[in-house]
């Protein structure tokens, strides 16, 4: 068979073109890795997804019941540094000790006593989250029964409002006290001024820098100024009561007579009213805090009746302190014959006794102002501390359960059996160091895939008769199957691979036992014979003698016997009975121990086989198994290296390429066996998919 004029087959070399960018990002790897572990991951994945399902559905059932509160804004006098309203309202209803007084409200523990771990308990019974963008705050209370959940709800919001009434209680009594002790100073220094005010009307004078033994020239020049006073006097009096009777504010009659307690008290007057009218709109008038607010307005508007009954008693001593000064000096300056005038000697002591009134009356007046300032701020905070949230709306009896939810338990199966299928995918990846596609194969190992082998599904085998159900009968019996097409492809690369050569001889190896290496010899044998060729299979492996087997013959004359002189090679060869190819095999006691292989017999039986055939197959042993074979893959013209799909380590395949290449072997390519369908690389698959159009695998 003239082979001179055909162009060669260019075969790869182990520098493989660079890989794309998908499958950089491990696009490409991703999608092999689902082609290639699709049972795993459906698998696995299925199973976690039901079994999560299970659990979740399985689980007791649970109600949620949610009540409603709403934050009101915090005032605009709050200082900047404090939290917010909202922040505090959270705190306060996540705070153990509000547990602990649900605990009391529910009766799980006695008031006062703590049991340990029950507010732990509650709090996980309990939630409590604001509205995204709201100032509304939702308890929310799980339990297993619906009257329970509801229970917990309702009754956390009413403890949380019954804290915030106790605070404003607290408050209103601090309050309470406050305005008690103003009373008292008030009551204190309106008596030292009286007995200031009657000190002075009984010395005749309104100021303690007086001098008592003054001449009757100049005490008469002090008339008219005295007679003015009174007349001042007694007109602030009167347009005091003109006010008074003709109804005017409080804020005109503290304007008018420059009371700065009594400015004091209106602006707290009209704190305590704003307050008061919130209230009223948020509760009903029987509400503790309600009624707080109006004992509240009612001291306070005691507290302004008592400073203007003050103010009123100030302007009519001043009236009667003027005209009792006018009095004592008209009386000084009028003449006498029984008295003769002469300066008052004991005004020094009198003078002592004004200023030490004075200096009580000024330090009562001061105290009383202290105290009325902070009796103001006590009025603050007491707004400030007053109730900030009110009750929207109370828990609803949940009519059905909060969980499981069909959805919830849905959504979580897709995603653990998801998660968990492709978890175990990636890892099976990561721990399997075999072979499965051609891609891999060049990838790790170096050494290009000369053709990729389907595997035969038992459907397919079923169909032989049953003396065929084996690879190489179905290759006769399905000639236009892609089986068949991918042996055509490498008995095409080896044939035209080399054109120097008019016949060439091919060892056919694997790395370890089991790689389908006597299949593939055979299968060879059978396409080269099928396509015209005069083919020969010389049986190599000593040890297992599985042509034999493939084939269905026995003989007392094969390889040893030749190499040992005792029979020619033409008396050995067998007749393949389904096709043209001759086999040289091992007969039924065919091994030894001696070196066979590397005798000048085996030299000039393979020279006479390269003259006489134009295809010589050597299936030999495992190279890492069997030591021999390396002899024999050093005579041969080229080697082919079989591996099977998910089976042949990268570890050993490359430790068979560089066992070949040490023993003067000339390596071919591997062709990779068993490759399942979901195992193909993209070439592969678009080969074997195209393939269905032209060839039958059926």
């Amino acid at each position: 068979m003239n082979m001179m004029n055909k162009e060669p087959i260019a075969i790869p070399t182990r520098r493989h073109a660079p890989r794309g960018l998908a499958d950089m990002i491990g696009l490409t790897a991703a999608i092999n890795m689902l082609r290639r572990r699709a049972w795993l991951v459906s698998g696995l994945g299925l199973g976690s997804a039901l079994a999560t399902f299970a659990f979740i559905m399985l689980q007791p059932p649970s109600y949620s019941a949610t009540a409603l509160l709403m934050v009101n804004q915090p005032p605009s006098n709050a200082a900047p540094q404090q939290m917010t309203a909202l922040e505090a309202e959270l705190a306060l209803l996540r705070s153990p000790a509000l547990m602990n007084e649900l605990g009391v409200a529910l009766g799980l523990q006695a008031e006062g006593a703590e049991v340990p771990g029950l507010a732990e308990d509650l709090a996980q019974a309990i939630s409590v989250d604001v509205r995204p963008n709201s100032q509304i705050i939702e308890i929310k209370a799980r339990a297993p029964e619906a009257e329970q959940a509801q229970l917990f709800a309702n009754t956390y919001a009413d403890v949380y409002i019954a804290s915030q009434i106790n605070m404003g209680a607290n408050a209103l009594s601090e309050n309470s006290w406050l305005s008690r002790r103003l009373a008292e100073l008030r009551e204190d220094a309106q008596a030292k001024e009286e007995a200031l005010n009657a000190l002075r009307a009984q010395a005749g004078v309104d100021s303690p820098d007086y001098v008592v033994a003054s001449a009757p020239e100049d005490l008469q020049a002090q008339i008219p100024a005295a007679q003015a006073e009174l007349s001042e006097r007694e007109a602030r009096l009167r347009q005091f009561r003109d006010m008074r009777s003709s109804g005017a504010s409080i804020e005109a009659i503290a304007s008018a007579f420059g009371s700065p307690a009594m400015s004091a008290l209106r602006e707290r007057e009209a704190d305590i009213v704003s307050r008061q009218t919130d209230l009223e709109n948020r509760y009903l008038p029987t509400h503790p805090a309600v009624q707080a607010i109006l004992t509240e307005r009612r001291d306070l508007d005691a507290q302004i009746e008592r400073e203007i009954e003050r103010i009123s008693g100030n302007l009519t001593a001043e009236v009667s302190r003027a005209r009792a000064r006018l009095q004592s000096l008209q009386a000084t300056t009028r003449p006498t014959v029984s008295q003769p005038r002469a300066p008052i000697n004991s005004g020094q002591d009198v003078a002592e006794q004004i200023r030490r009134l004075e200096a009580e009356a000024q330090t009562a007046r001061d105290l009383y102002e202290t105290f009325l300032q902070r009796s103001q701020g006590s009025a603050d905070q007491t707004q400030l501390n007053a109730p900030s949230a009110q009750l929207l709306s109370r828990a609803a009896l949940p009519a059905s359960p909060s969980s499981p939810k069909l959805r919830v338990a849905l959504l979580l199966m897709l995603a653990v059996g998801l998660g968990l299928g492709l978890l175990a995918g990636m890892i099976a990846e990561l721990f399997d160091q075999s072979v499965k596609n051609a891609d891999d194969l060049e990838a790790k190992v170096g050494v290009p895939a000369v053709t990729s082998i389907p595997t035969i599904s038992k459907r397919m085998m079923r169909q032989l008769p049953p003396a065929e159900r084996h690879p190489s009968g179905y290759l006769v019996g399905r000639p236009m199957s892609a089986f068949t097409e991918s042996l055509r492809v490498l008995r095409t690369v080896i044939v035209y691979s080399r054109p120097d050569l008019t016949s060439k001889v091919v060892a056919v190896t694997s790395a370890t036992p089991g790689e389908g290496k006597t299949t593939i010899s055979m299968c060879l044998a059978r396409v080269a014979a099928m396509s015209g060729q005069r083919v020969c299979v010389v049986d190599c492996d000593l040890r297992k003698q599985s042509i034999n087997d493939v084939v269905d013959i026995e003989t007392d004359v094969g390889i040893l016997q030749v190499l040992a002189g005792e029979a020619p090679w033409r008396s050995a060869i067998i007749r393949d009975p389904n096709s043209e190819a001759h086999i040289l095999p091992i007969a039924a006691s065919g091994f030894t121990p001696r070196d066979v292989f590397g005798s000048d017999a085996m030299g000039k039986l393979i020279d006479d086989l390269r003259a006489h055939y134009d295809l010589v197959i050597l299936d030999c042993a495992p190279i890492l198994a069997v030591a021999e074979t390396r002899i024999v893959v050093g005579r041969a013209d080229t080697t082919v290296l079989v591996a099977r799909a998910g089976r042949t380590a990268i570890g050993a395949m490359r430790a068979a390429v560089t066992q070949t290449e040490g023993a003067g072997g000339n390596i071919l390519g591997i062709a990779l066996n068993y490759v399942r369908p979901r195992w193909q690389s993209y070439a592969d698959s678009l080969y074997f998919n195209e393939s269905k159009s032209y060839y039958s695998v059926s």
